[in-house]
């Protein structure tokens, strides 16, 4: 009795073992809080001097230079909004000149508090939930999304991908096809995606999404520009001819995966990829084709970001720092040049 005894209590100690592992290997690390929204509100709610000066440290962390004098005082003009006048020459300067938000014409804590809002979303936001939370029409908030989609897409384009383990594999992702085709012969928009991690089929740490034509070599090279590899540098892929240009440089897994085993390669890769298309399919409930790659940005941007807890409100104050002008009709005219808009 004694031996079977021990035997049971090796075995519960062996399969606690074993299920620390798998949690260890499959499961997210616990993500730290962000800013709430009550710490929020006590900081900016009704403080118009707290909105501006948060601005001002994020467009002009410096300070205020006179451009015609070098003076550095300035004066808040109280019979226009967020205009400071030189105290030397009088010179004008607008707070969000130069910026992406040179046309804005909401109050300061509504703009602040809309970008918080769609930046700290888990998942995103759609327009028409966010236009209820600070108050605006529909149409307000949907520009206001769209600029930070562009910004989160600028961002992601200032970093690249760094990782001993990367995983790559090409997606479509749109609606019921016109011809009938699935595969490499439909007409949905193709993505490649570059998944990094620690270890070999591991939790993933930063991905890298690009839009492209097809999932051929000259679309592959373009990714991997954006990819920081070695030769001890180890690629997953599917079995594609495309990838086996890298043979040479770096460690290359090429091969058919078995799907039905349950610690298949590239398992979370195929589970970013369901999570992309869930969260278009459920959060927005469909796009326009030609708005497709500025979303699957948001979702990159966030998934990126999802360990920075606090830390989140300075990657917001970095991305909305770009010196970049972009109004409603030069928003328009940059996605008429994408695609023709194809309902998904």
């Amino acid at each position: 009795y004694i031996e079977i005894f021990n035997l049971l209590i090796y075995n519960d100690i062996v399969n606690s073992i074993r299920r620390l592992y798998i949690m260890s290997k499959n499961c997210a690390k616990r993500k730290p809080k962000i800013m709430n929204h009550v710490t929020f509100n006590k900081l900016f709610f009704n403080n118009d001097e707290m909105c501006r000066n948060f601005f001002l440290n994020v467009f002009h962390p410096l300070g205020l230079v006179c451009p015609k004098c070098g003076c550095v005082h300035f004066d808040l003009l109280k019979c226009r909004n967020n205009i400071y006048s030189c105290s030397k020459c009088s010179h004008q300067i607008y707070l969000f000149a130069g910026t992406i938000f040179q046309d804005n014409k909401l109050p300061l804590y509504t703009l602040l508090y809309g970008i918080f809002l769609f930046v700290t979303s888990k998942k995103g936001i759609s327009a028409e939930e966010l236009a209820s939370e600070i108050g605006v029409n529909r149409k307000t908030a949907q520009l206001l999304c769209k600029k930070i989609r562009y910004l989160m897409s600028l961002d992601n384009d200032c970093f690249d991908l760094e990782s001993k383990f990367i995983e790559v594999d090409g997606f479509f992702i749109g609606g019921k096809t016109h011809n009938g085709k699935r595969g490499l012969g439909t007409n949905q928009q193709p993505f490649l995606l570059a998944l990094g991690t620690d270890r070999l089929n591991n939790y993933p740490n930063k991905m890298k999404v690009l839009k492209v034509t097809s999932e051929n070599k000259s679309e592959l090279k373009r990714l991997f520009q954006y990819i920081h590899y070695d030769k001890d540098t180890t690629v997953c892929t599917d079995g594609d001819q495309s990838y086996l240009y890298l043979k040479d440089k770096v460690h290359l897994m090429h091969g058919v995966i078995d799907y039905n085993d349950e610690n298949h390669l590239m398992y979370w890769l195929n589970i970013q990829i369901s999570n992309i298309k869930s969260n278009i399919d459920g959060i927005y409930h469909g796009i326009p084709k030609k708005y497709l790659n500025e979303y699957i940005q948001e979702h990159v941007w966030r998934f990126n970001h999802r360990y920075k807890g606090i830390n989140l409100l300075f990657s917001m104050m970095r991305i909305i720092s770009y010196s970049v002008v972009m109004t409603r009709k030069m928003l328009k005219a940059y996605y008429s040049t994408s695609s023709v808009s194809d309902g998904l």
